[in-house]
């Protein structure tokens, strides 16, 4: 009995293929097919040939592609579906990207081509011994996580084009981005005053003026719109001077990325309903932890998948990337350990967000939180949201294993 090692390179128009057995011994060099339905057909006869040629029975096929984008997600669908290859044990495993890119190094291979990558990728399914779960062509989560890592690509949109508006801000006017005379200076009506009007225009405005302008865009929910419009005014005059074409273009600019991050956040309300409707096809109890809500579990639910493929949470975390690996030679071992790259982002977003949001609401982990940040000097925060978090998924493996509600009084027992 034998086995096949195949090794696909994906692009936008074209897969290459490598196939090896199990003592490396190469059963067929780089082979280029179209990325289409007919150039995955003509892969399969392809390999049905060479099965059929096989001087050994074949008891097993593993397939593997590097998961960087959504060019092979097709192939992998077509390859895991085929009746043809069923009987031969065939499993399809979308391999990480880092992951490849080390073993690629470790064969101390120079030349970086797609026929090179199919063989780094062929072998490393021969050699490996942790490879991710297989390829699931019929995901029931796909439609779920589709949407939350669609969400989070938003949500960073977002945050970049806000940066992007305070840097454009501290040029036209620094002495608002440094005194902040209203929280937060992305807020609606600051937001359209400061980009509706030059520092010109905003300091020849009397201050009732202002004040009603203030007034009318915050929906009369400014409680002292004279002592804002004060302040204002005050940094106006107190902010470096630009040369009127500028300032011009500033202002510009300014307008426009009011605009898009107002219509971000517009889509963001969209697919987080989007969200919502789709986690109803999920019935699950992680919504009972306090500060864990639909969005933040419709995550978590979507990367995790189905929770019994994990046989404890230190699988899970490691999944996420929460673990702490030791360095250790002779007589030193390292004190600052690095949490690998190479895990799930997107998990790692929404299990940070929702442990983030539990340490307001739950005091086992609040007292956990403080405990963990008065520990250091550096980085407290970030570490003790990384401790926190990984004593979260162990809350969380336990949450979906049992699908019983979090009760607060026992939370001791996910410690």
């Amino acid at each position: 009995m034998s086995s096949f090692f195949i090794g696909l390179d994906v692009d936008s128009k074209k897969f290459v293929s490598f196939i090896t057995d199990e003592m490396g011994n190469t059963i067929s060099k780089p082979k280029s097919f179209p990325n289409s339905p007919s150039g995955a057909q003509s892969f399969l006869l392809f390999l049905l040939e060479l099965i059929s040629k096989s001087p050994q029975p074949i008891s097993s096929i593993l397939i593997g592609t590097e998961s960087t984008s959504i060019y092979d997600w097709h192939l992998a669908n077509f390859l895991s579906e085929s009746e043809e290859l069923s009987s031969f044990s065939t499993k399809v495993y979308r391999l990480n990207a880092l992951r490849l890119n080390r073993f690629r190094k470790s064969l101390s291979e120079f030349n970086k081509t797609d026929k090179t990558d199919a063989e780094a990728i062929a072998n490393y399914l021969r050699l490996s011994k942790s490879l991710p779960s297989p390829h699931v062509p019929n995901d029931p989560y796909s439609s779920l996580k589709t949407l939350t890592r669609y969400r989070y690509h938003l949500v960073k949109t977002i945050i970049r084009e806000i940066n992007t508006f305070l840097s454009y801000l501290f040029l036209q006017y620094s002495a608002i981005v440094q005194t902040k005379p209203m929280k937060p200076l992305i807020g609606h009506t600051i937001s359209t005053l400061l980009s509706s009007f030059s520092p010109e225009q905003l300091v020849s405005l009397s201050l009732t003026e202002l004040a009603s302008l203030i007034s009318k865009e915050s929906k009369n929910r400014c409680s002292e719109p004279q002592k804002i419009s004060q302040l204002i005014q005050k940094a106006v005059r107190e902010s470096y001077r630009l040369r009127p074409e500028l300032s011009r273009t500033l202002t510009f600019i300014l307008a426009n990325l009011v605009r898009t991050i107002r219509a971000l956040r517009n889509n963001l309300k969209e697919i987080n309903k989007a969200v919502s409707e789709e986690l109803k096809s999920f019935p699950n109890t992680l919504t009972t932890i306090p500060g864990v809500g639909e969005i933040l579990a419709a995550g978590i639910i979507a990367e995790i998948g189905n929770i019994k493929k994990f046989q404890s949470h230190n699988q899970l975390a490691k999944l996420a990337g929460f673990v702490w690996p030791e360095y250790q030679t002779g007589n030193f071992t390292a004190q600052d350990k690095r949490m690998p790259k190479s895990s799930n982002k997107y998990l790692r977003y929404y299990l940070t967000e929702a442990a983030n949001g539990v340490r307001k609401y739950d005091s086992v982990f609040s007292e956990y939180y403080w405990k963990k940040y008065q520990e250091t000097r550096t980085h407290q925060h970030k570490r003790a949201l990384a401790l926190t978090t990984r004593k979260f998924i162990r809350l969380v493996f336990n949450i979906l294993s049992t699908n019983l509600p979090y009760q607060p009084k026992r939370s001791n027992a996910y410690a």
